[in-house]
Formats: C-alpha cells, sequence, structure tokens
C-alpha cells in the first residue's frame, strides 16, 4: 500500500499538564453523541419498533454527512441489524479498532504519561496506541492500524491528531459500520474533570475525510474513572475471551493453528 506524503506543523507547546493516572472506562452510548460545537452530526442509533430493540445496532443511513457510497454501506448494515443479522465491528471479531473508534470500546482504558509520549493501553483485545508529544507528524507516513497520532497538551486537555490511518474491510470510524477512506484525519481532545462520583474525561473528536463524508462533523464520549480496579486484566480475543456468537459479516475470527505450550 502506498504510502501517504503529508506534513502538519509543528504542535504548540504544552501549557498544562492534566493528570490521567488511574483506569477509564466508557460510560453512555457506545457511539458519538452530536457536539455543542456545530460542525457535522456523527451517525446516530436508529429507533426501531421492533421487540428485539435492545439488540438492534442500525446506524442512520439518512444522515447528510455520508457520501452516497458510504451511505449505502450504512444503510446495508441497518437493514442486516434489523432482519438480526449482527453486523461485527473490528472489536468482535479481535481486529484492532483504529481511530475515533478504539474510543467506543467496552473494557478499561489506562493512560500511561511520560516525557514524550502518552501510551493508551485498550483492556479489550489488549490494543495499544502510542501518541508522540510535541513534535510534527512524519513527512511521510506509513497507513497503520491506529496511523501516527501526536499530540500535546493545551488549557489541561490532550490534544491528538491523528493521519495515516490505512483501509481494510474492518476500518470503521463507529459502531455501525460507518467506512472511512485514507484521507481521514481525526482529532481527539481529551479533557478530565472531577465529579462527586469521582474523575471523569470528556472526549471530543473532529472527523474530517472528504472520501467518506461530505463535511467534517464533531462528536462527545464520556469516560469515568474505575476506583475499584488498579490494573489492566489481561483479555485476548483470540483465546475465546470473547463474549459474541461466531462468524461476522466482516471476516472470520483468527483461530491459531496450535497451541502455544
Amino acid at each position: 500500500m502506498a504510502a501517504a506524503t503529508l506534513a502538519y506543523a509543528a504542535p504548540a507547546p504544552a501549557t498544562s499538564t492534566p493528570d490521567f493516572s488511574g483506569l477509564f472506562f466508557r460510560i453512555g452510548d457506545l457511539w458519538f453523541d452530536p457536539s455543542d460545537e456545530g460542525g457535522g452530526t456523527p451517525v446516530q442509533r436508529l429507533d426501531v419498533d421492533n421487540p428485539d430493540a435492545a439488540e438492534i445496532w442500525a446506524g442512520d443511513w439518512t444522515n447528510p454527512i455520508l457520501q452516497p457510497w458510504a451511505r449505502d454501506i450504512v444503510k446495508k448494515n441497518a437493514e442486516s441489524e434489523m432482519r438480526l443479522q449482527h453486523v461485527y465491528t473490528a472489536d468482535d471479531t479481535c481486529w484492532p479498532s483504529g481511530v475515533p473508534q478504539a474510543v467506543n470500546l467496552l473494557d478499561n482504558v489506562q493512560f500511561l504519561q511520560s516525557k514524550d509520549r502518552v501510551t493508551i493501553l485498550y483492556q479489550r483485545n489488549h490494543q495499544v496506541r502510542r501518541i508522540w508529544l510535541n513534535r510534527p507528524h512524519s513527512r511521510t507516513v506509513k497507513p497503520s492500524w491506529y496511523g501516527e497520532s501526536v499530540g500535546r497538551y493545551e488549557d489541561g486537555a490532550l490534544v491528538v491528531d491523528t493521519i495515516g490511518l490505512k483501509t481494510h474491510k474492518m476500518s470503521v470510524v463507529d459502531a455501525f459500520g460507518t467506512p472511512h477512506t485514507e484521507q481521514l484525519h481525526v482529532v481527539e481532545r481529551y479533557l478530565p474533570y472531577t465529579t462527586p462520583f469521582g474523575k471523569r474525561i470528556h472526549v471530543t473528536v473532529e472527523v474530517n475525510d472528504p472520501g467518506a463524508f461530505t463535511a467534517p462533523w464533531n462528536g462527545t464520549a464520556e469516560y469515568q474513572q474505575d476506583k475499584d480496579t488498579t490494573q489492566i486484566d489481561e483479555l485476548v480475543c483470540a483465546e475465546n475471551n470473547r463474549d459474541f456468537a461466531e462468524g461476522s459479516t466482516f471476516g472470520t475470527i483468527p483461530q491459531a493453528a496450535r497451541r502455544d505450550f
């Protein structure tokens, strides 16, 4: 696959360093809520009149941000869901989730902060992201599962700029199978704050992909600190640590040819 040649200005110097210590988990809807900052609205879940509505993850394919080809995919997925034929996404089938869909992963998340990087550990399938601080994107970025992320601390938040996300049969931006192209450019903002229930992180995402969307769109998500847990558990999808049925709309589940021991 050809590398994308992109160059961006170096991030501004840090203004303040937020504290992301502890473990967090996703709360609320497992898709992006609309942002009050304006811009396009992320694909939302359809309200379906069906006794099994709680099990139906159908996206609203009429959302005007979708290019025609992307709309057709979201519609096909929604129609499959409404026939009770579940459309499996990357984390369902042992594939890396990519950005921004990783924000919607179940299970705990840990942010490891060091001088030159922030490493995000996702308990779900032991996925890892590396965010390089206060440096520009590479002049030539080779497309990869999580792309190239560079970040900076700004006004008490971690701002992450990601490009170079490769496309494949599982490359989606949300739980409804909404696709993207290699033009995908995502800016995330992680802002920790304190509530009576403990620490939380407010996440905003700005998604720009002129190959898949008619305009940039903005979404939000929330993390809650898990005060009852002190470490991330080992949860390896390929070892049958999964809670979904066999089979997948997008691809088969990888199986080891022989035991490790």
